[in-house]
């Protein structure tokens, strides 16, 4: 097999896909920053409220995942991905504008997390899906790691990019940016060279039966189950972590909008890294060995996060590498996670096996975002970020006691 054949870029199919997506997540890193600065700086939330700010944002990993898939696989794909971009920009023009108004609050805030969730869980389940149609399986592993790779080197300018500009516009005014990249990000899919597959569409199993089916596929697999559970344990420490992160930055180091984007330039430039030489290092490491690797580095990231705010003069620079760290090992994680999933899926399970990994392993995201919040209310802050980092550096056990350690693509 030549270089050229392992290449997605040669199909321009996916040329189209990858530049749609790579706009909307460049947005994206606005409304990351902006949601949580606005709570917290703007409304004065606390540790609770801003755990529930996060939970409203990944409750639909719970809600919606299962019958996303389910949608995914009956439905012609393209509009739906199309409505989802449209509904997103949306929901965000409802802060600004509140804003403007002088009507603008927590609860609204929460509910525009909850919709842009809502219509992200569809959205994700329906592009992971598509792509195994548009490359061939050879150009599977580049085509994760370029969408990945560009989301992240997006992210590297998107968080200080951010910060800057939130600085001199205002948090809700910067998400005006992120609406607009939704909007020409669905102008780009509704172009999209899609070929449907009938078969799918309209299948007259009931939702149940089918939600059942994709959950007894994951489960029971040998190679899915142990990532999952990998993927499960990284984001209930994730999940924890990003209840108190920003509130932790924001106040208790006293960080400006625009040094917190630096801190999250860390996580980006390490995630492009890891998206870059994920390919490199399991060639070399064998898959198995490289997952491992992979999840060790990015529960170590997190470990260190409660360490670098005691650092003195050098916290600043901790933070970043604690970020790097993550951000490296888990991109890494997710390209060879998603790449072996969607290989050894078939084509009639797709939607409902993205959709059952991500109710089993995102869904406990923002149950561990509500617990983060609680616990910080009552035992602090630095107290939620050991035991993130704990949690964290567990996560690779998973992979090692399975028997992937050894496994070669």
């Amino acid at each position: 097999m030549t270089h050229a054949e392992r290449r997605a870029t040669r199909i321009p199919a996916f040329n189209l896909l990858w530049g749609a997506e790579t706009l909307a997540v460049t947005g994206q890193q606005f409304s990351v920053l902006a949601l949580p600065l606005l709570a917290a700086v703007s409304l004065k939330a606390g540790p609770l409220q801003m755990g529930l700010l996060v939970a409203c944002e990944t409750a639909p990993f719970l809600l919606f995942s299962l019958p996303a898939g389910v949608l995914v696989d009956r439905s012609p794909r393209r509009p739906l991905m199309v409505s989802m971009n449209l509904l997103r920009a949306l929901a965000l023009t409802l802060v600004p504008v509140s804003a403007l108004l002088g009507g603008l609050r927590l609860e609204l805030l929460y509910t525009v997390a909850f919709l842009i969730g809502s219509f992200s869980a569809f959205f994700n389940v329906a592009y992971q899906s598509v792509l195994p149609d548009l490359v061939p399986p050879a150009a599977l592993n580049d085509a994760n790691s370029k969408l990945e790779t560009s989301r992240t080197g997006a992210g590297v300018l998107g968080p200080g990019l951010a910060g800057t500009v939130i600085g001199l516009i205002g948090s809700a005014a910067a998400l005006w940016i992120n609406a607009g990249t939704f909007l020409v990000s669905a102008l780009l899919i509704g172009r999209l060279p899609l070929s449907e597959r009938p078969a799918l569409v309209g299948k007259p199993t009931p939702m149940l039966g089918q939600m059942r089916e994709g959950l007894a596929f994951v489960w029971s697999h040998p190679v899915i189950r142990p990532l999952m559970l990998c993927a499960a344990t990284l984001n209930a420490a994730q999940g924890l972590l990003d209840a108190v992160l920003v509130l932790y930055l924001s106040r208790s180091l006293n960080l400006t909008p625009a040094l917190i984007g630096l801190v999250f330039v860390g996580s980006n430039v390490g995630s492009v890294l890891g998206a870059l030489l994920s390919g490199r290092i399991a060639t070399h490491l064998g898959t198995g060995r490289a997952t491992v690797l992979a999840a060790l580095l990015a529960g170590a990231g997190m470990l260190l996060v409660p360490l670098a705010g005691v650092a003195g003069t050098i916290t600043l620079p901790l933070l970043m590498l604690a970020r790097f760290l993550y951000g490296f090992g888990n991109l890494m994680f997710f390209v060879q996670h998603i790449t072996l999933r969607q290989l050894q899926t078939p084509p009639a399970l797709q939607g409902r096996m993205h959709a059952s990994v991500r109710f089993l392993a995102g869904g406990v995201f923002p149950l561990s975002a509500l617990l983060g919040g609680a616990l910080a209310q009552h035992f602090g802050i630095p107290a939620v970020l050991l035991l993130a980092g704990l949690t964290g550096i567990t996560a690779w056990l998973w992979v090692r006691r399975s028997g992937l350690r050894g496994w070669r693509r």
